[in-house]
């Protein structure tokens, strides 16, 4: 066998063996890749599919998170319902829940925490700026904040992002 011929079988084997190790590897991180993805992907499809959103506010917050909510097009409107004042209780058979912190009393905030299932989402939206000078009190910080999947959101901006992430973590089905 001739110097030529060995060298050629020695580049084809070892050309061989780097394209079966590379189809592998590119295979592999396919794989690994779609099943670190399409679980999240379900969650969110399913949950923006069929999880409804209540917004627990007076008309006028409502009318307007609802609003922000469908022109993202990211909510279905008929997914979307209000909870007001005087049906509190509807918190306890909600799973994602968006209140307005300035709808409700403390009394009325402190309910709507003693209403909330252990793997619901809640999202606070409070506008510190609106009306000046107003702060959510410490001690109700603290309380919400010992709430699993609870978060206070303080701009609209943030609101379609935060929805989305309660969403996604909270989405068992």
């Amino acid at each position: 066998m001739s110097a030529l011929n060995i060298f050629t079988t020695f580049i084809s084997t070892v050309g061989f063996v780097t394209t079966v190790l590379s189809v592998v590897i590119i295979l592999t991180a396919l794989i690994s890749w779609f099943l670190g993805i399409y679980p999240l992907l379900k969650r969110f499809g399913l949950a923006r599919w069929k999880r409804n959103i209540a917004i627990a506010a007076d008309d006028d917050p409502y009318n307007s998170l609802k609003n922000d909510l469908t022109k993202a097009e990211v909510f279905r409107e008929k997914n979307i319902y209000q909870i007001k004042k005087n049906s509190l209780s509807q918190i306890k058979d909600s799973s994602l829940v968006l209140i307005d912190y300035q709808s409700f009393s403390e009394d009325e905030i402190k309910t709507i925490l003693r209403n909330k299932q252990n793997k619901a989402g809640f999202i606070f939206y409070f506008p510190e700026f609106e009306p000046a000078n107003t702060m959510i009190p410490k001690e109700m910080l603290i309380e919400i904040n010992n709430e699993p999947f609870t978060t206070v959101v303080n701009f609209r901006g943030r609101l379609i992002n935060d929805i989305v992430v309660t969403m996604i973590s909270t989405s068992y089905d």
